[in-house]
């Protein structure tokens, strides 16, 4: 079996998006935790893309490395001619470099419950999006599915330590961007995966993204004190590499053979996951009651987005 029949099985692409939601979500304390860790203080903006870029790099080379044995066609000088170079360069800027910036930024200023719920913004863009730029069918089933999304993010932003209050620029506004860059970047990943394998481009992405992110973050005076930092600093750091090679190559090679919409509604999952977790590891207060009942929801939705009309013959 190849890989687009496999990758478009209804089961493997809701247990791949799944897993990389899962993963995703997992970021939101990670990084909290990891800002503590290598004494990043949340007006250092600097040190927070150093940090980032360092995440992606290695994230990029472990992602490379894959991809030399599951895409070894790829890497023959014959179609590296043929690789869109410049839509590469697109994506690393869009859904690595300009994404993170706005994400690492507004982390630093927001809870890791809040910045999960905010996160989960993204879905609603990349379905707009998909309807914008690929003409995929927009009708009263997946309207309703996205509204029950997003009433699932809002509902498990109810409890306590949610996203009431007063709104920061930096911190909820640069979530919001950060959920727009994604979903123009999942556009972007799609067009460029069509010429490239999507593990290989997963990588670059990456790899370029993190130059991008420590460039900058090191013209304004970003350092990393690396003596400082303890052995769990590193191993944390190497699990957020971890996820984000994961994770990004999964979804990559899920947008290569899926309609978008289908796969980019369940970043529905993702502040839920990242609610959840943020619970546990950081003890962020939230109604659990709240989460499952945005649990279900989220769960409706994506639902109602991949259910396939009945009258569609198989």
């Amino acid at each position: 079996m190849n890989a687009q029949k496999l990758f478009s099985k209804k089961w493997i692409v809701f247990a791949t998006a799944v897993l990389c939601t899962l993963l995703w979500g997992s970021a939101f304390p990670g990084i909290k935790t990891g800002y503590r860790m290598f004494r990043i203080a949340s007006q250092d903006t600097a040190d927070q893309l150093m940090f980032a870029g360092a995440r992606f790099l290695i994230a990029g080379i472990l992602t490379l490395l894959i991809s030399f044995f599951v895409e070894k066609k790829e890497h023959k000088k014959e179609r590296r001619k043929q690789w869109p170079k410049g839509q590469i360069v697109l994506v690393a800027f869009v859904q690595t470099a300009l994404q993170y910036v706005f994400y690492y930024i507004g982390m630093a200023h927001v809870t890791g419950v809040k910045g999960a719920i905010l996160n989960g913004s993204t879905a609603f863009f990349c379905v707009v999006t998909a309807c914008i730029f690929y003409h995929e069918s927009i009708n009263g089933r997946k309207i309703a599915g996205c509204l029950l999304g997003l009433l699932g993010v809002f509902v498990v932003n109810l409890g306590k330590g949610s996203i009431g209050g007063s709104f920061s620029f930096l911190g909820e506004g640069f979530m919001l961007c950060s959920a727009v860059s994604s979903a123009l970047g999942s556009l972007c990943n799609k067009e460029a995966a069509k010429k490239m394998g999507p593990v290989t481009l997963c990588g670059w992405q990456l790899i370029l993204g993190a130059v991008l992110l420590i460039g900058v973050g090191f013209l304004f005076g970003g350092r990393i004190s690396i003596l400082e930092v303890p052995a769990t600093g590193w191993l944390l750091l190497l699990y957020l590499a971890f996820l984000s090679a994961a994770a990004f190559s999964l979804w990559t090679v899920l947008l290569k053979y899926n309609p978008m919409g289908r796969v980019t509604v369940f970043n529905f999952l993702i502040p839920v996951f990242g609610s959840l977790l943020s619970v546990i590891f950081l003890k962020d207060s939230l109604w659990n009651v709240n989460t499952l009942f945005a649990l279900l929801l989220v769960c409706a939705g994506i639902y109602l987005v991949n259910r396939e009309p009945k009258n569609i013959s198989k």
